[in-house]
Formats: structure tokens, sequence, C-alpha cells
């Protein structure tokens, strides 16, 4: 069971499945710095110290992938949540998707909120892909995991060199 902690912010507090604008929220010069510092707090309690630094380094670099490193982030959305029933979204069209389609995407209202909601849903509906990213948290068979259970569409091995390149640059950027 993960034991996270969750800031309170009455913006979180309105109605539920209220349609929020699609704001940029990841174009920063701190952006890696922001989400690694937030990931580390939220893991701190839940993740052994020794592996604590790799596995924040590994789940900011799978945002990375997500969102181009910040310049497809919205609404803090940081790694291509589709919204459920009554949660706050924005509509924004899948820029990977054929169709053209406009789809329902998880909106927060602020950082601290939705690196703890995003890292409590990695852990709840991945349950798999976590314990490989506990155990190995260096390694892509976490990453992997996840396109194996659907979290996104790419192939695996593609998807996972993917983010071993922004982990590795990330890594780099961060000493």
């Amino acid at each position: 069971m993960l034991a996270l902690m969750f800031r309170s912010n009455p913006l979180q507090a309105l109605p539920d499945g209220l349609k929020r604008p699609m704001t940029a929220t990841g174009r920063s010069p701190s952006w890696f710095a922001d989400r690694y510092l937030l990931a580390l707090e939220v893991l701190g309690p839940n993740v052994a110290a020794d592996k604590l630094a790799d596995v924040a380094l590994s789940i900011v670099a799978q945002w990375a992938h997500e969102t181009g490193r910040g310049q497809h982030e919205y609404a803090f959305n940081l790694g291509g949540w589709r919204a459920q029933s009554k949660e706050p979204f924005y509509e924004a069209k899948d820029n990977l998707s054929a169709d053209g389609r406009a789809y329902r995407w998880r909106a927060w209202d602020d950082l601290p909120n939705a690196v703890a909601h995003q890292i409590q849903r990695l852990h709840d509906r991945f349950p798999s892909a976590w314990r490989l990213l506990i155990a190995q948290p260096t390694a892509s068979s976490w990453v992997e995991e996840l396109g194996r259970k659907g979290y996104y569409t790419a192939p695996p091995k593609s998807y996972a060199q993917a983010w071993a390149m922004h982990r590795h640059e990330l890594a780099r950027v961060g000493k």
C-alpha cells in the first residue's frame, strides 16, 4: 500500500467533472527539477532510501517522454491520463490518434497534487509495473510492462528505448 500525502488546495474541491482550460503547465526551465523534487517528496516514505533517487528519476523520465519534456504538458497532466467519470478534465486531440478525435484528459489544478495523484495512479493501476520499478528502477522492464498492460500503444521496446534516452539525459542534466 502506498501512503501518499496530498497537499490541500481549495481548487481541488471544485465540483467533480468540471471542465478546465487547456493551459500549458510544463514550459519552464525548471520543469525537471520541479517534478523530480516533488516525486522525491511523495516517494520518500514509500521507497527504500537506496532506491529513492533512481525511482523518482525513472518516473520523471517517463513523464518527460509522455509530455515532450513538458512542451505538451497541459493542466499538470504528466502522463497522458484520460479523465474518468466525474474527474476534472480538459479536451484536446490525441497527437498520436489518426482519427483526429478530441478526448477528455485528466486535469489537475496544481503541480504538487498532480505529482502525488499520478504516482498513486501508476501504483494502483499498474501494480506489476510498479513492482518492477521498485525492484530495478534503472531497468526498462517496468516501462515495457506499462505497454503490455495498456498504458500506451507503441511497441514496448521502442517506447522503452525512448524512455532510456530521456532517463540518461535527465540524469546527466540533474547532476
